[in-house]
């Protein structure tokens, strides 16, 4: 750990290694709402540092031509490192991937909960509160503390002619935040049964 500090204490190296990695390590956790030890994250970000420092230099090299002169190269390293972040995450979590990480390691290499079971089409999500009420409505998004809902009901009932009736006069000018620490359980609905994300989870 004394090691990694001195590193990063090196004022070249915590501009055109650890900042970069650092960029692109906490994109990809708030992506995949993922938290990380200190030792860990500042490890991992020196690691991938390095790594967006070599592609990008050999890159430059490569197109030493058809690069800008006096263009920050720290710049490069960021803009590399948030890309990469984005195109890992998009690819950790595609279907393809999962599929096929899942068909060959037996491992699905969707990062959470979300990201395995949400449908790009829509989902509905049925919430079994902590006072044994059910909320059904569109999901919007969530987070560690929150699951935000659209189109929203309450009922007594998951199923049945309580939560078919309150189905039919949803609230629809509004959006709940509805705290995670409130909820027992939820479903997880698709209302589109034929579509990718559906077809691969009920495969």
């Amino acid at each position: 750990m004394t090691e990694i500090i001195k590193l990063i204490n090196n004022v070249e190296t915590l501009f055109n290694i650890f900042v970069p990695g650092a960029i692109c390590v906490w994109c990809y956790s708030k992506l995949s709402l993922r938290k990380m030890e200190y030792q860990g994250y500042l490890t991992l970000s020196i690691a991938i540092g390095f790594v967006i420092k070599y592609c990008v230099d050999y890159a430059d090299r490569l197109l030493g031509r058809f690069t800008i002169a006096g263009f920050p190269i720290i710049v490069v390293y960021v803009l590399v490192g948030i890309i990469g972040a984005i195109v890992f995450y998009k690819g950790k979590n595609s279907i393809c991937v999962r599929r096929n990480v899942s068909k060959f390691l037996g491992v699905d290499s969707g990062d959470n909960v979300w990201t395995r079971h949400l449908d790009p089409e829509g989902n509905l999500l049925t919430l079994h509160m902590d006072d044994d009420t059910y909320i059904l409505g569109l999901f919007e998004n969530a987070d560690d503390e929150y699951i935000t809902l659209t189109n929203y009901c309450y009922a007594k009932t998951p199923a049945g002619k309580d939560m078919d009736e309150a189905a039919q006069k949803p609230y629809t000018d509004a959006v709940l935040c509805v705290p995670t620490k409130r909820v027992k359980q939820f479903e997880i609905l698709y209302p589109n049964p034929e579509s990718k994300t559906a077809k691969y989870v009920l495969r």
